[in-house]
């Protein structure tokens, strides 16, 4: 058991950048079981992000503060993600701090995440022929 905890904690902490993962480390440990920092507001992005999907994924996608809204927005407009109302600033406090888009790690990623206007149209639900 011991031993798959740890494995969890080297995995969760592998998705941060080297400097990141080591102040990360000393600071606050991983949770084993959601990978998320366990920092001031990790229970509430825990809970929430969970609702919907793993948040093994959010290690997975860094950014600023303004990338995250973006992000979450998008959520709530096409997903259905409910408005996260006074929740917001704590939740972006929590995601900005500890997954900002300057802990990316080039040795894990093959590449930089493609701007907005780089992706593909999202697939719409009905299409007309």
């Amino acid at each position: 058991m011991r031993k798959t905890l740890f494995t969890a904690s080297l995995l969760a902490l592998s998705c941060l950048s080297p400097a990141m993962a080591a102040d990360a480390a000393k600071s606050y440990p991983v949770d084993p079981v959601s990978g998320l920092i366990m920092a001031p507001g990790w229970e509430m992005v825990n809970y929430q992000c969970n609702a919907c999907h793993t948040s093994l994924i959010i290690p997975q996608n860094k950014g600023n503060r303004e990338v995250w809204r973006d992000t979450i927005q998008w959520m709530v407009d096409t997903q259905g993600l409910w408005d996260l109302s006074d929740t917001w600033d704590p939740v972006l406090d929590y995601l900005s701090t500890y997954y900002d888009e300057t802990g990316i790690d080039m040795k894990i990623f093959r590449r930089k995440p493609l701007d907005s206007d780089q992706m593909p149209p999202m697939p719409t639900a009905t299409k007309e022929d």
